[in-house]
């Protein structure tokens, strides 16, 4: 059994001598059920947030309102949930198990591997279905979020959603205007770069759902589009909108776009990157200069892009790109043997703009080996180049 198990039985087993239920439930008992690699290790429990807060040392209050409490133990992290329920006071697994968002997540576990699932939910899980518990207009109404979770699940494990869950999501969509734009774009990275992704698209624009998601408006020919390509080769969040944007081709709002998934400044700038790095790529190929502008692991997921994008392998291999990098006579403009001070020595010039003018015409004449990075070298370049006075 794996580790995370192994330790989460510890605090089941604490919480059972202290007189309360206790199981593993949701997605990991799923995924051991499907022989699939376990992330998170749920636990629900009849104890509430404060006794739970009281009965282990290293406790984070995260989601504390919802009743949800992070235990620490052993180098792991568990989500503690008192049992959820639409009463005011969860009563037994039972209830928790009802107001779960899908059958193959509303399965439980005991500390010893005992699978728990009183409304035989594997059924479900058995026939590769999505099935919402109960009625899938509530599910949907409690948090609708949980739509866009269905396709994202489809194109994870390869499931069909079920045919009244689907009703529902096409009955409910309009209520996904309403989810926070962060929650959205993380379940649209999550299932744009899942193996069975086109499955999870073609539901998002079967049921309607794409076209009441803000982010989306007006793109869901891009959406189509999206699904005969390769995506399940790209390996970041950066390759995937930058796959969005080429496949867009809306030059005039593609920065708009970006701000607009409030990712961080620095996954945006990313995408930028790799984005002009496509539009470089079409007129100078891989040079030399752009895998020095990109670095090495931004010109690998260039690389990939490439493939996906534009259906072709700019080198033979992932090792060629390593060896050109390592080639390069520079990897920085700090490499090279001239700088800043030596240019305002040599041609008797005040600081200004100049100087990071002539170190890029440096930087690329080093690259396109016009010149050695050597300090005469550059020097004598220089001279028959600008002229010292």
């Amino acid at each position: 059994m794996e580790p995370a198990f192994v330790i989460g039985s510890k605090i089941i087993g604490k919480l059972k001598q202290a007189g309360y239920e206790a199981y593993f439930v949701g997605g990991a008992v799923r995924d051991v059920l499907l022989h699939r690699p376990i992330h998170d290790v749920d636990i629900t429990t009849s104890a509430s947030v404060e006794i739970i807060e009281h009965l282990f040392k290293t406790t984070v209050p995260l989601g504390r309102d919802h009743g949800t409490v992070v235990v620490c133990l052993e180098d792991h992290s568990f989500e503690v949930t008192t049992y959820r329920s639409g009463h005011e006071k969860a009563i037994s697994l039972l209830d928790d198990l009802q107001k779960r968002d899908f059958t193959m997540n509303a399965i439980a576990m005991t500390e010893d591997w005992t699978v728990v699932d009183p409304f035989h939910f594997r059924s479900d899980l058995d026939r590769k279905l999505i099935c919402a518990v109960g009625n899938g207009m509530d599910r949907f109404t409690e948090d609708p979020l949980r739509m866009l979770r269905a396709c994202r699940f489809s194109s994870q494990l390869n499931f069909q959603i079920e045919t009244n869950t689907l009703q529902s999501i096409v009955q409910c969509r309009g209520q996904i205007e309403n989810v926070a734009v962060e929650r959205i774009v993380s379940e649209f990275e999550k299932l744009l770069t899942a193996t069975f992704f086109t499955l999870g698209l073609n539901y998002l624009l079967k049921t309607g759902l794409a076209s009441y998601i803000s982010i989306f408006e007006n793109k869901e020919e891009v959406l189509k589009n999206l699904v005969a390509l390769k995506l399940d080769r790209l390996q970041s969040v950066e390759e995937v909108w930058t796959a969005f944007l080429f496949v867009d081709r809306n030059e005039s709002d593609h920065m708009m776009f970006l701000k607009c998934l409030r990712k961080s400044k620095k996954i945006l700038a990313y995408v930028h990157l790799l984005y002009i790095g496509l539009k470089r790529y079409k007129t100078e190929g891989f040079s030399n200069k752009l895998i020095y502008d990109l670095g090495l692991d931004n010109s690998l997921k260039l690389r990939r892009l490439i493939y996906v994008l534009i259906h072709s392998d700019p080198l033979h291999s992932e090792q060629e790109l390593y060896s050109r990098y390592a080639e390069l006579p520079i990897k920085s403009r700090h490499d090279l043997k001239i700088n800043g001070h030596t240019l305002i020595q040599v041609f008797h010039k005040k600081q200004g703009p100049w100087i990071n003018e002539l170190l890029e015409k440096v930087e690329q004449a080093v690259l396109a080996l016009e010149v050695q990075n050597d300090h005469r070298e550059i020097l004598a370049w220089l001279n028959e180049r600008e002229g010292f006075k």
